[in-house]
């Protein structure tokens, strides 16, 4: 469908994960009514749009009532999914700067983040942070008008993730200062997975072992940037 109209510009967007379809009625738990009243301080009756992930969207209405609920009126749009596939494995850097990288993959819609432990990735329980991601990703994704919600998959090592995707045909690049400059011909992939490092980068015997494994080693430039700068750059060479 087209694009949105400025009234439907304006409407509160949210993510449910349920099934979706015009004239369904969808009882909502108490942490979305809470968010939607609160928060977005909908009224009763007025139109908000919701999606699930899949690739459309609706408006509904809400109703308050002692199971609050959101009846879906119209589709309001359509998208196919993107056909280049980026995959995002961010070296997980101080928990702010990976809530940003995490965040602004999402806006720029990123279909996949793994994060990786590597040997100056920050110290800490990585797991305790991954409902937190996830709640990053569909935050995000709400405000940045998606329709895809990136997958979080589980946290991998630098080693396992190198095997893992040693026999792929995933278009491999690592972003370090080291590599060769970005050739067009480097985004005629269907599908890429870039990698970038922690702060403080990878160590010289990393690097080495990601190019034993067949990696490209490009660089973003001669100027050193942060790691969540790096992920929003990388990803956009490959997008747009």
């Amino acid at each position: 469908m087209g694009q949105l109209t400025l009234q439907q510009n304006k409407l509160h967007r949210i993510y449910i994960k349920d099934n979706l379809s015009i004239n369904l009625e969808i009882t909502i738990d108490n942490n979305i009514e809470n968010h939607i009243k609160n928060v977005l301080r909908i009224r009763d009756n007025e139109e908000i749009i919701i999606f699930n992930g899949n690739g459309k969207e609706f408006i509904g209405v809400v109703k308050y009532k002692k199971n609050t609920s959101i009846i879906i009126k119209k589709e309001n749009r359509e998208l196919k999914h993107n056909a280049n596939k980026i995959i995002l494995a961010q070296c997980i850097p101080s928990y702010k700067y990976m809530d940003l990288a995490i965040q602004k993959s999402a806006e720029l819609g990123v279909d996949e983040i793994i994060p990786i432990i590597s040997s100056r990735s920050h110290p800490g329980n990585h797991e305790k942070k991954e409902e937190h991601w996830k709640k990053i990703i569909i935050h995000a994704t709400e405000q940045s008008n998606g329709l895809f919600i990136p997958k979080l998959n589980n946290i991998l090592t630098l080693d396992n993730l190198l095997g893992k995707f040693k026999n792929t045909d995933v278009y491999k690049i690592c972003f370090h200062i080291s590599g060769r400059k970005f050739k067009k011909e480097d985004k005629n992939s269907n599908s890429h997975l870039i990698l970038i490092g922690p702060e403080g980068g990878f160590n010289d015997n990393e690097i080495n072992i990601i190019e034993k494994y067949n990696w490209n080693i490009i660089t973003l430039g001669d100027r050193i940037l942060r790691t969540e700068t790096a992920a929003i750059v990388a990803q956009s060479l490959l997008r747009y």
